[in-house]
């Protein structure tokens, strides 16, 4: 594949040359802040080369250099953390969690497309909260899409099995699923309906363990858990009980205005 910003570079340290000599090589990587000996640069060259003649002669063509900065030994990142490397017992609420906003979205957030496949690329990069906008569909299922916007639609309950076969492929950790909940009752109804036939035994619908948290329990005891993140919405018609605690809430109100207005006049 075509990467000019590594071409630059390899044209930096080979000069006008189709190659990069011992000493050349030697030269990258002490810029790098790498190990550089004689040892460490033929083996790059040999391991990384294409070009039999060229290694044959220690020489890396710009195709070898390309290979090896793209591969492991030249990855800017340490190994070691490519695994979870710190302590994952203390409470959720303790760690940054890699999250992804518009999970959905394919391209732009206006009028692009919306897909499954956005939510397998989160997951597989390691992504542990992806953001699911409900919003009302037809036939009484929830749609996913941007609200106001020519963005397209997909099934709620695709995407929570979407979710489903790819949450854990790349870490045992817990995913959240951030609900951005536009649906009425009805189809509320629908989508905790699917999140627990789907999930199943993933979901996480009562404290671990069966006791009560005093915090948020640990990456380590929630594995291979789903959480549903999501503000609680009063409903559109009050019952008996919420229209007599408003009732009280009025009163108490009035009560306090009364007394403020009585200061005033003493």
């Amino acid at each position: 594949m075509q990467r000019p910003e590594l071409e630059e570079i390899f044209q930096r340290f080979s000069g006008k040359e189709h190659w990069l000599t011992v000493d050349e090589v030697e030269s990258f990587l002490k810029e790098q802040k790498e190990m550089a000996t004689k040892e460490i640069c033929l083996y790059v060259m040999q391991k990384y080369g294409l070009n039999d003649n060229a290694k044959h002669s220690q020489l890396l063509t710009q195709d070898g250099f390309m290979m090896y900065l793209l591969s492991p030994d030249g990855d800017v990142f340490n190994s070691d953390h490519d695994q979870a490397y710190q302590d994952m017992t203390q409470p959720l609420s303790h760690y940054f969690i890699s999250t992804s906003h518009n999970t959905y979205l394919m391209e732009d957030q206006l009028g692009g497309p919306s897909s499954t496949e956005a939510y397998i690329r989160a997951l597989l990069r390691g992504c542990r909260c992806v953001e699911l906008d409900c919003w009302e569909g037809p036939h009484g299922e929830p749609m996913i899409y941007h609200g106001y916007t020519f963005t397209s639609k997909i099934l709620f309950k695709d995407v929570i099995t979407t979710i489903r076969e790819y949450a854990f492929r790349v870490s045992p950790y817990p995913v959240i699923l951030s609900l951005e909940n536009h649906c009425g009752q009805e189809q509320q109804a629908v989508m905790a309906r699917h999140l627990k036939e789907i999930l199943g035994n993933m979901l996480v619908t009562a404290p671990i363990d069966g006791k009560p948290p005093n915090e948020l329990p640990s990456p380590e005891e929630l594995k291979r858990k789903i959480l549903i993140k999501g503000k609680k919405f009063q409903t559109s018609g009050s019952t008996p009980e919420q229209q007599e605690e408003t009732a009280d809430e009025c009163e108490e109100e009035n009560v306090k205005n009364e007394k403020k207005s009585k200061k005033v006049k003493g």
